[in-house]
């Protein structure tokens, strides 16, 4: 409904010049902040400024620096304009890891990145379920993508009709939160935590949990675990161990990765990934440099005995 007295106001030369003389004031406002935004990140970025407009529109040493972008940034012929920043990115995160050991914050140069994710999509595609006695399925997850959700997703009807599942994690690196967060969503109940985020910038702080209700309902879940089980990885295993009392933990520690990155774009096709938020487990652990225990060692015969059946070596050779 129209407010009736806006609908009544009439239309004369003093209520249009009070309208231009209210927009004039917001337009004002709006430039002034603008303004002082603009003057606010100028004056923070001073020192950077000033130094990379002398190296490059006044260094005398051109050839040299242009040699080490070039080196850098394995490419040639650099303009040095254009990649400057990303030399200066590149250079003080190979210096930073020296004193801080994160060898996860870096600039991806552009080939660099597109092979990741060539990579990653191909680990991804390599998933695997099989059955591996009447009563149990096989389920081997060799990171976290699409794909590999993907998978999980395509083939939940058919590994569902068993009774326990043996999750195969061993020399899983990880891989993106989004997709370990869709493959725990199939196994948990709705509102179960999947894990705690913790960052410096409180916006990106996050409670993970899980949005609708399981796909998965195992009488038992067996993880196969060693030391290269890492990140996201990790993630799923807590996530499972502290929300379900059915899971069995067989292997080796994991690696301990309870650190996080975010992926961000650059110019020229660059991407700078950094460090920016460490998790915990649904209780609480923080498992970053120590890893998780398993229950158990792997071998055939605690395996069999977790089965509640006879194996033969080669039958958990997967």
């Amino acid at each position: 409904m129209e407010n009736s007295e806006n609908k009544n106001t009439p239309i004369t030369p003093e209520n249009t010049v009070r309208k231009q003389k209210y927009a004039i004031i917001i337009l004002s406002v709006l430039l002034a902040l603008t303004a002082a935004a603009l003057g606010y990140i100028i004056y923070s970025n001073y020192d950077y400024i000033v130094f990379k407009t002398v190296m490059t529109r006044g260094y005398v040493y051109e050839d040299s620096l242009r040699e080490l972008i070039d080196e850098e940034l394995e490419q040639t012929d650099s303009d040095i304009s254009q990649s400057f920043d990303d030399t200066v990115i590149s250079i003080f995160t190979e210096k930073l890891y020296e004193y801080s050991g994160d060898r996860y914050t870096h600039i991806y140069l552009p080939v660099e990145y597109t092979a990741r994710i060539e990579s990653e999509k191909e680990e991804g595609n390599s998933c695997q379920w099989f059955p591996f006695t009447d009563n149990s399925a096989y389920l081997g997850i060799t990171n976290f993508t699409d794909e590999s959700y993907g998978f999980v997703k395509e083939n939940a009807a058919d590994i569902s009709e068993y009774n326990t599942l043996i999750l195969d994690l061993r020399g899983n690196p990880g891989g993106y939160v989004s997709a370990v967060e869709k493959i725990a969503d199939m196994f948990l109940e709705k509102g179960a935590v999947i894990a705690n985020e913790k960052a410096k910038m409180s916006f990106l702080s996050d409670t993970i949990k899980s949005k609708s209700a399981p796909v998965f309902d195992f009488d038992k879940i067996i993880i196969l675990q060693d030391k290269n089980t890492a990140s996201s990885a990790e993630i799923l295993i807590g996530a499972l161990r502290d929300n379900l009392d059915n899971v069995v933990l067989l292997g080796e520690t994991t690696y301990g990765k309870g650190i996080g990155q975010y992926t961000m774009p650059l110019k020229n096709d660059y991407y700078l990934i950094a460090t920016m938020f460490t998790w915990e487990t649904p209780s609480g652990e923080a498992i970053h440099g120590k890893g998780i225990e398993p229950d158990r060692e792997f071998t055939v015969d605690t395996l069999a005995d977790e089965l509640g059946v006879e194996l033969k070596e080669n039958e958990s050779d997967s």
